[in-house]
């Protein structure tokens, strides 16, 4: 119920739905002829929309995620697990299983496949239910990309049911108890996973991947849609964030 709860609160608090709630009342307000209040909200809505897609804007607000933690170069071999999370995929048999998944889901998974060839019997979990996909659990997608790319079926072990981290962290819990393993997943993602792992009380090492912060930004560049997603992406982590401490305040009282 929290997560679904979640998923419709979080349509709303996006950068692109302000921009897109902000031009609404101009135009409502517009349409009834108040022009002074419709003149406002749509330059509020311009000049937000040109915000999140101005790139020092979006790379201030990834910066203090993805500076967080280093990529997990010096590789302890004696870590048995390799957990990569979950994102996105797109069923289709008509393309290869790597194919299917999205560009962060296989920057992910790269990864995992990488740190684990570097250990010594490791086992490389993966993660994630089938979301808007609805045909085939991102679990099963990305076992069988790994497969393809070359790790052997009985290292790899799934989540199917997991909708989000706090529900991946669980299920590692049930699976693997306390014991040390490697988190993959994205840099932006990296420091709310960690919280909600350490406070199911696992302990987990951080390997992240997809970096998108730049050192030098142009401040003389132009809005673009790739900015844009950055800020979504912050914003993303920030509101889990956010939602995360509500869980943790709610499951406490439950208690």
């Amino acid at each position: 119920m929290l997560f679904f709860i979640k998923k419709a609160v979080s349509l709303f608090i996006m950068p692109l739905s302000i921009s897109l709630i902000l031009f609404f009342f101009g135009l409502f307000f517009l349409f009834i002829s108040k022009y002074k209040k419709a003149k406002l909200f749509i330059s509020i809505g311009f000049v937000w929309l040109l915000l999140i897609s101005y790139a020092p804007f979006a790379n201030s607000l990834i910066k203090p995620l993805e500076t967080k933690y280093k990529s997990y170069i010096n590789i302890d071999s004696n870590i048995k697990y390799v957990l990569v999370l979950g994102n996105a995929h797109s069923t289709n048999p008509d393309i290869s299983e790597v194919s299917q998944l999205s560009n962060t889901a296989l920057k992910r998974l790269s990864e995992g496949i990488r740190i684990y060839k570097k250990l010594n019997s490791s086992k490389l979990i993966v993660s994630g239910y089938a979301g808007d996909d609805k045909l085939t659990p991102h679990a099963i997608i990305a076992k069988n990309a790994a497969i393809s790319l070359g790790v052997p079926i009985k290292d790899i072990s799934t989540q199917e049911k997991a909708k989000d981290t706090i529900e991946e962290a669980e299920y590692l819990k049930k699976s693997i108890g306390d014991e040390k393993f490697i988190l993959v997943t994205s840099a932006s993602h990296m420091p709310r996973a960690i919280k909600i792992f350490k406070s199911e009380g696992l302990n987990p090492i951080p390997a992240p991947t997809e970096f998108s912060y730049k050192e030098n930004i142009d401040y003389l560049t132009f809005p673009k849609v790739t900015y844009m997603n950055k800020t979504t992406l912050a914003f993303h982590e920030y509101i889990g964030t956010f939602w995360f401490e509500i869980v943790r305040l709610y499951r406490l009282y439950l208690n």
